[in-house]
């Protein structure tokens, strides 16, 4: 079953709109965004001659993330993906302590295709080898934007900054 969401930006932003799903299968979690609006202004990370890679700090240039929570527990993981292709999955402890790549999960799929007047990426992330198959979870689904300026944008902004690890915006149960 698919779930619709739609992104909302920490400041306001009126020439952009993000949306998109997600799908929970038996082993994998879909992510699919769909950037509409003024993307001409999107700066994008280059794209580099290698084959896409787990790769540290791509939340300084646009990206695509999801946080993942399991229900009464401080551990989470937070998902990067970038329109280059380029990715990674950390694992916390609790709140932003202990972050490790998570060793588990060592690779997942993603898919940036130009629309009309947008963007949409796939984001295919393989769940078996790290998270049990009927384990509930909670999601922060979230990206940042950069133009001339960074936008960041998520289901909920629950504090005075953009914080896309606090656990009370990880609001999308599946």
């Amino acid at each position: 079953m698919a779930i619709p969401f739609s992104l909302k930006p920490f400041e306001p932003v009126s020439n952009l709109v993000i949306s998109g799903r997600v799908v929970r299968a038996q082993s994998s979690l879909t992510v699919e965004y769909t950037l509409t609006g003024a993307v001409e202004d999107l700066k994008l990370p280059p794209t580099d001659s290698k084959t896409p890679s787990r790769r540290d700090h791509l939340w300084e240039n646009t990206c695509f993330e999801v946080f993942i929570g399991i229900p009464d527990s401080s551990r989470y993981w937070e998902v990067n993906a970038s329109p280059n292709g380029n990715w990674n999955v950390y694992r916390f402890d609790d709140y932003r302590q202990a972050m490790v790549a998570e060793p588990a999960c060592s690779k997942i799929a993603s898919t940036w295709q130009p629309l009309t007047k947008g963007y949409y990426l796939t984001l295919e992330l393989p769940t078996d080898d790290w998270l049990a198959i009927d384990q509930p979870l909670e999601l922060g689904i979230s990206t940042v934007i950069k133009t001339d300026s960074v936008s960041h944008w998520a289901l909920d902004h629950t504090g005075q900054e953009p914080d896309f690890h606090r656990r009370d915006s990880f609001s999308l149960a599946v």
